[in-house]
């Protein structure tokens, strides 16, 4: 990596993943940086990710996990997810690769990162003031821009990153520049509870889908030779752990199904996504006929756990501890165990979202820079635009990327790979 320095003097209103990072880069150009951070101390956001662990990134981090995936894929195309994950290994940290490719530092521990990068910061030269939160940033007639305290202060700098995670304040940046509503998303849902009672605190792996028009899944389902039944369905869907609760339901499948559902819409469990329609009928009237004394909920016993096996028969209408006799029963059972129903009625606690979607609107920024079209010299990272990806590293990384290209940017200089 090699750039042009300059002694620009920028400034960082942010002290939270995206704006680390871009104050970090910006001072190894030789800006003169200055971070401007509302709480005591830098980095907490940071400590709070991957319940402590910090889930730094993915190793199969692609522009279709984000909900603006144009305007990723151009800011990946300048800088690969290979170079954000290379500059950790260089600053020192260790990582490691886990399931589904989460990437961690090796420690376990989100301190480990923040230490990191707090030793670049201070290799970079940069100033960090904390305890003082930001009114706005004004542009000047003479191209450069203030950036205005709570307290009346104002500072002059060549050029303004904004780094204020989601939900930015109304009047931060100048009034031209669009803004999305903010609504938090990768949360858990809260739902209709009916079939779900007495599930609270257990764990299965499943699929979850929404189907706008889910009047027909039944009769498709009766007939489950059909072949199309799966190719018919283009909706979202995600794969992960569901943990029910007692207001609905959590884990990463839930949480990234609450990017995508709405409230009064359905969201359905596959707890056998790893199955055929007509194996789960096999399996299920086969085991039926091989131990014919044993219950509905027996039998499915085999397949889900024990409280869930007895939700499912219930959900089908069948008496969960009388015997399968009928093939059809198979069927209705294999069917709701791939299509067990919940009516979302909301994110069940927004203040626990992990990230906000909305923001400020990426038409009005280039992707290679994170530079404002309107107003040059003005720059958004992280999940002050409005770019959010799933769950698994992917809204860090959008940090460490948006950071990294905004901060070398705003120091003048243009970063190039080989």
């Amino acid at each position: 990596m090699q750039g042009v320095t300059f002694m620009d003097q920028v400034a960082v209103i942010g002290g939270g993943a995206s704006g680390i990072m871009a104050a970090i880069c910006a001072g190894r150009q030789g800006a003169q940086v200055t971070v401007f951070e509302a709480a005591d101390r830098i980095g907490k956001t940071i400590l709070a990710t991957g319940n402590g662990r910090c889930n730094l990134s993915n190793a199969d981090i692609m522009s279709s996990d984000y909900n603006r995936p144009d305007f990723v894929q151009a800011a990946m195309d300048a800088l690969p997810p290979e170079e954000v994950q290379l500059f950790f290994s260089d600053a020192g940290l260790l990582a490691i690769q886990e399931d589904e490719g989460r990437i961690y530092p090796y420690t376990h521990k989100a301190a480990s990162v923040l230490d990191v990068l707090r030793l670049c910061l201070d290799e970079a030269g940069v100033r960090i003031r904390c305890g003082l939160p930001v009114r706005c940033a004004v542009p000047r007639e003479d191209g450069r821009w203030d950036v205005v305290s709570a307290d009346g202060g104002r500072e002059s700098f060549d050029s303004a990153i904004v780094a204020v995670g989601g939900g930015p304040a109304a009047g931060l940046v100048p009034n031209d520049i669009r803004v999305k509503k903010c609504q938090p998303v990768l949360a858990a849902l809260k739902t209709d509870t009916t079939n779900i009672k007495g599930l609270s605190g257990i764990r299965v792996r499943a699929r979850l889908y929404i189907d706008d028009d889910p009047t027909d899944l039944r009769d498709a389902w009766m007939d489950v030779v059909d072949p199309d039944f799966k190719s018919d369905y283009h909706g979202p869907e995600t794969y992960g752990e569901v943990l029910f609760r007692d207001y609905g339901i959590s884990g990463i499948a839930a949480f990234d199904m609450s990017r995508y559902v709405r409230p009064g819409q359905t969201v359905f469990i596959d707890f056998l996504p790893d199955m055929e329609p007509q194996d789960k009928v096999d399996f299920v009237f086969g085991q039926a006929q091989a131990h014919p004394t044993r219950t509905a909920v027996q039998v499915m016993g085999g397949l889900l756990p024990s409280h869930v096996a007895r939700a499912v028969v219930s959900a089908a209408g069948l008496n969960p501890d009388e015997p399968i006799i009928a093939e059809q029963e198979a069927v209705v059972l294999a069917m709701v165990s791939e299509s067990f129903g919940l009516k979302v009625k909301g994110i069940a606690d927004p203040k626990k979202s992990q990230v906000t979607r909305g923001g400020y609107n990426v038409k009005d920024f280039n992707p290679l820079t994170m530079e404002c079209a309107l107003h040059p010299g003005l720059y958004v990272t992280g999940e002050a635009l409005d770019v959010d990806g799933r769950c698994g590293g992917y809204n860090l990384h959008w940090a460490w990327t948006s950071g990294m290209l905004a901060g070398s940017a705003a120091a003048g200089a243009q970063l190039l790979f080989e």
